[in-house]
């Protein structure tokens, strides 16, 4: 154990001395020990470093944890949703230097298929992702033995697995954003947008990621509610790219009415597509 050694005043040390004869402790630098515990149990978890220890409210009610948490899923890539009348549509950019070199299917780069009707993607750190996903197919498979998967009671069942890791402060909230498409029990297509704190959206359209705003900005100038799933899919991955690059730059799937199903779109079909997305 460090040793740590202190010039003390006489009247302290006559008040420590009384102490110990009284039994409050058996020796003096036991009860320095005591002191020193108790008083760093009262300092402020924000400590002028840069980052915090711990997650804690500050005076004006931030938790900074989350605030950080938040920021590093802005930093994943893009990702963006968009649900028209004949399903919904997932898309997940790749950033440019790894998608060069990428080897498909990558465990933690993809477009995730949670159960037959339903799918994710999402940005941020991506084992924080990961981790949620593999949890997103547990409860999956227990609402498929209840009867039916339903996409609103996935993304409640989800954000109550996440809300604690924003609060405790033993933990670190997840650095990731999710967007969970999908149809629910009435074949219906349904878009939900979850973050950091656990907290879930519903959505026509979203987005999360590097050139939030520029995506923001191509969906509300793009969106129509009568949008055909073809015509969805375009927009989702001009919103996702924001200019032109390579079909093999974002990773696309559908979830298809007629179908019911989960489908990735195989690079022929984006190629097909190209020239009039960025037209």
């Amino acid at each position: 154990m460090p040793e740590v050694r202190v010039i003390i005043p006489n009247d302290l040390e006559r008040a420590l001395e009384a102490l110990v004869k009284a039994g409050f402790a058996g020796n003096k630098a036991e009860l320095a020990r005591t002191a020193i515990t108790h008083f760093l149990s009262t300092v402020p978890t924000q400590l002028q470093k840069g980052y915090d220890l711990e997650t804690a409210f500050s005076p004006d009610g931030r938790i900074f944890q989350l605030e950080y948490a938040m920021e590093s899923m802005k930093r994943g890539g893009s990702i963006v949703g968009v649900r028209c009348q004949e399903g919904v549509v997932l898309a997940k950019e790749l950033p440019k230097k790894e998608a060069e070199l990428l080897v498909l299917p990558n465990p933690f780069a993809q477009t995730f298929r949670i159960s037959e009707n339903i799918g994710v993607v999402y940005c941020g750190i991506l084992s924080d992702g990961f981790f949620i996903i593999e949890e997103a197919r547990k409860h999956a498979e227990l609402l498929e033995k209840e009867g039916i998967v339903d996409i609103e009671t996935l993304a409640k069942r989800l954000t109550l697995f996440m809300q604690p890791f924003a609060q405790r402060k033993d933990v670190r909230p997840f650095a990731v954003a999710l967007i969970i498409g999908g149809l629910d029990s009435k074949n219906i297509p349904r878009l939900f947008l979850l973050n950091s704190a656990g907290l879930a959206h519903e959505y026509k359209a979203c987005n999360v990621g590097v050139g939030g705003e520029e995506s923001k900005r191509i969906l509300k100038e793009g969106y129509r509610p009568d949008l055909g799933l073809e015509e969805a899919t375009m927009l989702t991955i001009k919103a996702a790219l924001r200019e032109k690059r390579k079909p093999e730059d974002v990773l696309v799937a559908v979830i298809d009415v007629k179908t019911g199903k989960f489908r990735n779109v195989a690079m022929e079909e984006k190629e097909q597509m190209w020239d009039k997305i960025f037209s």
